[in-house]
């Protein structure tokens, strides 16, 4: 492969899919020390691609708003002048439509090469690529890895990269005082939110926060986007008798990031937020619904997680809705108990 000076990195993904892929970026800058990176990525990620040192520019591509396709054509014509030697895309062409989507960026850059994932045989239009079936063989970040390896780098370690700051921890240290919470009080950490389709019931959140109350008085701080504080506001008035706390859309990543270190326990849906908790060793039961599990399960980084699903044949699947989502509906607060009793016997 060439020396490459001047590399793009497509990374359209969510939270969970920039955190597994700092192995395979942290080579790749190894490999090639004196390039210059830029990462074009959505919005709700920037947070923590700033922190990534190896990443020497962020450029945000907008998936929403009346101003966003004109934003983005002003943004992938600022990057076609800059003639990249290399332009990378991190993530899986979930479809034909995808596919025709990145071709279509990837040739109006006009890099001297291009490289990428090789889904279901989409990827004919990469100079460089990796083989990858739609359902997952291997974990994401192993697919990551294999397609920096293809174009030269060395990945000699598999440290994912995420780093609490001391500002963020103060934060949350204050947010908890603020409501009354001590250093000594037991904290569970619940997240309801993410893809629509992907969210276990409220009704059985709350029950779930009511039976472990009933076992171990403890403070249950919910956590989410802005958006989810409606989510977050049901499950409370679910179990009145329980101690809980909304700090929906009041943390940053990183600060997400100090909570759930301040925690004793963390139960999510299949989310962004279930990688920061894996990558930080809290006891986790995640809640897995048509996510892939081989690409996603927290097992794989964490010793200290707890998967619950009910395996369908429909999965995995990509919808944003499902109208029944039977793969969430039979995961039982029974099952969840269970396995919150196996991480942190009471």
């Amino acid at each position: 492969m060439g020396d490459y000076k001047n590399i793009l990195i497509v990374n359209l993904g969510g939270i969970g899919d920039l955190l597994l892929s700092t192995p395979a970026l942290r080579s790749l800058k190894d490999k090639y020390p004196h390039s210059r990176i830029c990462l074009l990525v959505v919005r709700r990620v920037v947070e923590l691609a700033e922190d990534l040192t190896y990443i020497d520019e962020i450029v945000v591509f907008r998936l929403k708003g009346v101003t966003s396709l004109l934003a983005n054509i002003v943004t992938l014509w600022n990057l076609r002048k800059r003639h990249f030697d290399l332009a990378v895309n991190m993530r899986t062409m979930v479809s034909a439509l995808s596919a025709l989507k990145m071709r279509f960026l990837l040739s109006f850059l006009n890099p001297t090469s291009k490289a990428g994932r090789n889904t279901e045989g989409r990827g004919s239009f990469f100079d460089a690529s990796i083989p990858e079936p739609y359902r997952g063989q291997m974990h994401e970040m192993e697919y990551d890895i294999t397609l920096v390896e293809k174009i030269g780098a060395v990945v000699g370690s598999r440290k994912i990269d995420f780093v609490i700051k001391g500002a963020s921890v103060d934060k949350v240290n204050a947010l908890l005082r603020k409501h009354g919470i001590s250093e000594n009080d037991f904290v569970v950490a619940v997240h309801p939110g993410g893809m629509p389709s992907r969210r276990w019931g409220v009704a059985h959140f709350a029950q779930l926060i009511a039976e472990i109350d009933k076992k171990r008085k403890a403070v249950f701080v919910i956590t989410g986007s802005k958006e989810e504080g409606r989510l977050t506001q049901a499950i409370i008035r679910g179990c009145p008798q329980a101690r809980v706390l909304s700090m929906a859309g009041k943390l940053g990543i990183n600060e997400l990031g100090a909570l759930l270190k301040r925690c004793s326990l963390f139960i999510t849906n299949d989310t962004g937020p279930m990688h920061i908790a894996a990558v930080l060793g809290i006891p986790m039961c995640a809640l897995f619904g048509g996510g892939d599990i081989v690409r996603f399960d927290p097992r794989v980084i964490s010793s200290r997680a707890e998967v619950l699903r009910v395996q369908k044949a429909c999965a995995p699947c990509e919808k944003f809705y499902c109208p029944h989502a039977q793969c969430l509906q039979e995961i039982s607060v029974g099952m969840v108990l269970e396995a919150v009793l196996r991480l942190l016997p009471f």
